[in-house]
């Protein structure tokens, strides 16, 4: 099943703590990258929650934003460290004095000074049960998108393959006639440049089959055609693909070279200029497949 890397979950619920929300976002990358936001008393989970992205998630940057909302539980214990806090005090009031600084020292500057903040919850290894079915539920809802975003693009997809395996053919049905038709043109070529001359026509005959077999391109033929069918294979799986396909556009990139370079065919060269303008246009859309 072809996945994008792009996708977003939400999940909402009640715990012991108070109102649990956890959103999910990803986006494509090479390998799986985690960034996970949890509160500083929350840390102890961290470790289970990177495990449980992994199980749904196996390549791309995974953004994990938890929150708790703690309004409901009440009522609030303050930490105050007392004894930092009247040295702080004692010394902003000696700043007032001595720079004459006006103007009261109100609560929210010890606030945003970090000398006054809400006394930490207890956290005990059995809520992990608690906000474990809050993560799955974001991440179900991100993968399912995921999924989705991925169908849409397999059928880009599905029209890209199908305009190079009709290119293909073009080529193939040229690269069956061409070669004759390109030994009768050098033979009278080179008959027209050589008039005159002596010339051995056994090895004449010998040097334009030489140059008509450096034109032959039905090998890169074959192993385009091949690579193609690769590739509609590897969209069957239902693993990880975006690598292989990646791999198999370069492939078929590099065939499609050859042939341009190999065949003096203007026709075959302008279908081989165009598979090349597919398979990027392919390579873009793998860029975001899982």
């Amino acid at each position: 099943m072809l996945k994008s890397m792009t996708g977003y979950g939400k999940g909402e619920g009640l715990s012991s703590l108070g109102k649990v929300q956890v959103e999910v976002r990803s986006l494509n990358h090479r390998f799986l990258e985690l960034n996970i936001k949890i509160p500083r008393y929350m840390m102890v989970f961290e470790s289970k929650i990177r495990e449980l992205i992994a199980q749904y998630v196996k390549r791309g940057k995974v953004d994990l934003y938890f929150r708790i909302d703690q309004s409901e539980r009440g009522p609030f214990k303050l930490k105050i460290d007392w004894k930092l806090l009247d040295s702080y005090f004692n010394a902003l009031k000696e700043l007032k004095a001595r720079y004459k600084i006006k103007g009261e020292i109100t609560f929210s500057d010890l606030i945003n000074m970090g000398l006054i903040s809400l006394e930490e919850p207890e956290i005990k290894e059995e809520m992990w049960e608690e906000v474990e079915p809050i993560i799955k539920k974001a991440l179900v809802e991100l993968v399912e998108r995921r999924i989705l975003e991925g169908e849409r693009i397999l059928e880009e997809i599905k029209e890209r393959l199908r305009i190079i395996e009709s290119l293909i053919e073009e080529i193939e049905k040229r690269a069956l006639e061409f070669p004759e038709y390109y030994r009768q043109k050098l033979l009278e070529r080179l008959s027209n440049l050589c008039r005159g001359l002596e010339l051995d026509e056994k090895r004449l005959e010998q040097e334009v089959a030489f140059l008509v077999e450096k034109s032959d391109i039905r090998e890169e033929i074959v192993r385009l055609k091949s690579h193609v069918q690769s590739f509609r294979e590897e969209l069957q799986k239902e693993e990880p693909i975006g690598k292989a396909l990646d791999f198999l556009l370069q492939e078929m990139n590099r065939e499609a070279n050859t042939i341009a370079s190999k065949t003096p065919d203007f026709a075959v060269i302008k279908s081989a200029l165009k598979i090349r303008e597919e398979v990027e246009k392919l390579r873009q859309q793998v860029q975001n497949v899982e």
